[in-house]
């Protein structure tokens, strides 16, 4: 049985390192670190194939006109009662909606083997692991954001013109980002010590993507069971990108308050639970 030593903090390590500030300074220090690991894993993801990176703008086409036809012209899908509403429109908020939770779902379904598939940086003392989550986050974030910039694009050709509230767009993105690299580290982290982390993701993420309303409006949801979209941030975020992109309706300050408060928490919790296990995770692989 292997012995886990918990140091009771890593060198060079207090708390003001996980405010969100000193988190920041931290992954500032290794910036030329992160931005170079990225854009080679979003190279390497389509290096061998004959079109490239292309591929970054046409299966995202290929997905809108795939909802084009079958959800929005077959079967008259419609997240709104609204005449003026299109199969395009239907397209788009169901493809808005996909990309913001495969974002999250890709993150978190290869975080636990992030670290134990790293095994040989783990044994670098100098090599600091709190990035491999970052580059793994911005790979999927690039991805992300050429799905948005296509959507924004469509709406301009369909429609002339972009909703002033899609400036929101951004810092709902930013959230996002915050998230899902909080959960990145605290996932990556729990996965050294405990390998089933992996197998329990994978059904999680299926609950969450129905608890998410990404098929149907939030306004469909009974009133009784409500609550499950309420305290969702994730669902609250998908939501609050289709309004203001799609339908130019302005999110609430409360909505964003809550989505950034969250965001943060989680953000740092994730980072701290990360830098204090670190010290273990040569004694456990």
């Amino acid at each position: 049985m292997t012995k886990i030593v918990y140091t009771s903090e890593p060198e060079g390590f207090s708390a003001q390192h996980v405010l969100p500030w000193g988190i920041w300074q931290n992954l500032f220090i290794h910036r030329n670190l992160i931005v170079s690991m990225t854009l080679r894993d979003f190279r390497a993801a389509y290096k061998a194939s004959y079109l490239g990176l292309a591929w970054q703008i046409l299966l995202p086409l290929i997905m809108v006109a795939i909802f084009y036809l079958v959800f929005g012209e077959i079967m008259g899908g419609r997240f709104s009662s609204s005449t003026a509403e299109t199969p395009l429109d239907y397209a788009l908020a169901l493809f808005v909606g996909l990309s913001v939770f495969n974002f999250v779902a890709q993150n978190l379904g290869s975080a636990p083997a992030l670290i134990l598939s790293n095994a040989a940086f783990v044994k670098t003392l100098s090599f600091p692991l709190e990035i491999l989550p970052v580059t793994q986050v911005l790979n999927a974030l690039l991805n992300l954001l050429i799905g948005l910039t296509l959507v924004s694009v469509m709406l301009l050709l369909e429609r002339g013109f972009l909703h002033a509230s899609a400036v929101c767009v951004p810092f709902y993105v930013l959230c996002l980002l915050l998230m899902t690299a909080g959960l990145a580290w605290g996932l990556s982290a729990l996965a050294v010590f405990i390998r089933d982390v992996s197998a329990v993701i994978s059904p999680l993420m299926l609950i969450l993507m129905f608890m998410c309303p990404i098929f149907y409006p939030a306004s469909m949801v009974p009133k009784k069971i409500k609550w499950v979209i309420d305290v969702n941030p994730l669902a609250m975020i998908i939501e609050d990108v289709r309004a203001s992109l799609l339908d130019g309706a302005w999110p609430s300050i409360i909505s964003m308050t809550t989505v950034l408060v969250v965001s943060l928490l989680i953000a740092v919790a994730g980072y701290y639970f990360f830098m204090r296990s670190k010290a273990a995770f040569a004694d456990v692989m």
